[in-house]
């Protein structure tokens, strides 16, 4: 593999202990770094699954047993590209470096198609399904089997099963709507399946290139990984999807590190794969070491937190902090402050809050463009792409009500509840978003300014759902406890509230009587 590349080495920069000194448990973690330092090499523990609870100092843990490894050449996967670069900045051991798995992917698709582009937005996705569809086939349905196949590409490490396509078609809402009599589901799933597998055994173009779901696809099916790396550490591997884990480990020549919170798995339906540290434990033979102890959450915050996860322990200087409880919209309203979160499982009562906290003039905004995208998609679904068909308010509320009962009744044949789910909380944010607009221009304008990506801006009071909020933290978090649980208790909506709890250092406050 060679030296370490240049642009990722940084000036020696150690990662200082904490000013409580490292604990037994990090100690431990940075023994199996370092190796045993008289046995042989072929002694050494050869892989390992770090249990990470939230905040218990995850990130700085890693580095430092990574700046402390022997090995010539170590990976850390990170799970984006601003993740990657942060890392690099902190990591000082010269024969590290962090990468994302799709730059991993791609390297390995530049080495057997040398000089291969990007393909410009679907470009690729669509000459696929250019390939497997007649070509008086109506624009909406290819665009489906474009969308299908890519996101199919970007998760599956194979070319997966019907079945398997068609629940993935069913959770990313890539279904034909009604009166596609001849495009049913089962043309998109069939034409989609049909186009991973051409991308599985023919060259891609030079003329068109690769997409980034062909980072990952292709790497796998092609077997073009190479076994380059003597440790690769896998950070946040509950968020992963099984086709990032398996890259991971194919890159893998030596030790591997993996590392995670299966209480904080809370993406299973984008794919990834929740049960990764269980499995990769059992599947690499791989010893386990716990990192329990919280210095974010304050004493009473982890006490709530130990009802769902009762390993999760407070350090020792940790503030005693508060967890209360206050009743109804207005007191919510009131006691916002800038720099604090509202949290909620569901987006629909966040709209509300977020538009009624603008009126106070207290500066807020809501997480996630993406939630924006989707609820834009539905406006296009409403309006058949003419927002002009809308000729009053009235018009669209009867629309919505319509598209509500249709694909309300298409998921419930499919049986897919959670689908149900959301197709109500699309519908419920879309009035709360159209209360008070006077047309359907001036309610896409509201969708563009309320919904940002700045979740890091301590100005303003940030509503998110728990899923944007993941990786964050604020002193004060106030929790809709009512849009919890509201099917079923089960593992992954206990882990939902855990980890909306932990995302408060110093104060938590339950909120009732909001929904």
């Amino acid at each position: 593999m060679g030296a370490r590349p240049s642009s990722f080495v940084q000036e020696d920069k150690p990662v200082l202990a904490p000013v409580w000194g490292w604990s037994g448990q990090q100690e431990k973690i940075f023994d199996w770094f370092e190796g045993p330092r008289e046995q042989p090499r072929d002694t050494l523990i050869q892989h390992l699954v770090v249990r990470a609870r939230a905040g218990t100092g995850k990130t700085t843990t890693i580095i430092e047993g990574v700046n402390r490894a022997p090995e010539s050449f170590i990976l850390v996967c990170a799970f984006n590209k601003r993740i990657a670069e942060e890392l690099n900045k902190r990591i000082s051991n010269h024969a590290a470096e962090a990468k994302t798995l799709h730059a991993v992917g791609f390297a390995a698709v530049r080495r057997q198609w040398r000089g291969i582009k990007v393909a410009e937005g679907s470009t690729r996705a669509d000459s696929l399904t250019d390939t497997v569809v007649p070509k008086d086939c109506p624009k909406p349905i290819r665009r489906l089997v474009s969308q299908l196949h890519t996101k199919a590409r970007d998760m599956m490490p194979l070319t997966p099963d019907i079945a398997t396509l068609t629940a993935l078609a069913l959770e990313f809402d890539y279904v034909p709507d009604e009166g596609w009599t001849s495009y049913g589901l089962e043309f998109v799933v069939a034409r989609a399946q049909e186009a991973m597998s051409i991308a599985a055994s023919q060259d891609p173009t030079y003329d068109i290139g690769i997409d980034f779901a062909d980072m990952i696809y292709l790497p796998l099916v092609w077997k073009l990984l190479q076994p380059e790396y003597d440790l690769v550490v896998v950070d946040e591997a509950q968020d992963l999807t099984l086709a990032q884990l398996t890259i991971a480990q194919r890159i893998c020549n030596g030790r591997i590190c993996v590392v995670g919170d299966d209480k904080q798995a809370i993406y299973g339906f984008r794919g990834a794969d929740s049960g990764s540290l269980d499995r990769l434990k059992r599947e690499l033979g791989a010893a386990e070491l716990p990192l329990t102890t919280t210095y974010r959450c304050c004493q009473a915050v982890v006490k709530r937190a130990q009802k769902l996860v009762p390993d999760i322990i407070a350090g020792p200087t940790n503030p005693e902090g508060v967890v209360d409880a206050i009743e109804g919209v207005e007191a919510l309203l009131e006691a916002a402050e800038a720099g604090q979160f509202i949290l909620s499982r569901l987006n629909a009562p966040l709209v509300s809050i977020t538009l009624q906290l603008l009126k106070r003039k207290k500066r807020a905004r809501m997480a996630g463009r993406d939630i924006a995208a989707g609820i834009q998609a539905v406006l296009r679904k409403i309006t058949g792409n003419d927002p002009r068909s809308v000729v009053s308010m009235v018009t669209l509320s009867l629309r919505l009500d319509a598209w509500e009962a249709k694909t309300v009744t298409r998921f419930a044949n499919f049986g897919q509840v959670q689908l149900i789910d959301r197709t109500h909380d699309q519908a419920d944010m879309i009035r709360a978003l159209a209360q008070d607009a006077e047309s359907i221009e001036d309610l896409q304008n509201r969708i563009d300014w309320l919904f940002s990506d700045e979740t890091e801006d301590h100005k303003m009071i940030l509503c998110s759902s728990v899923h944007k909020a993941k990786g964050l933290e604020a002193e004060r978090v106030y929790v809709l406890q009512e849009s919890f649980y509201r099917r079923e208790v089960s593992a992954e909506e206990q882990n939902i509230e855990y980890v909306a709890n932990t995302r408060a250092k110093n104060h938590l406050t339950i909120v009732m009587g909001v929904l």
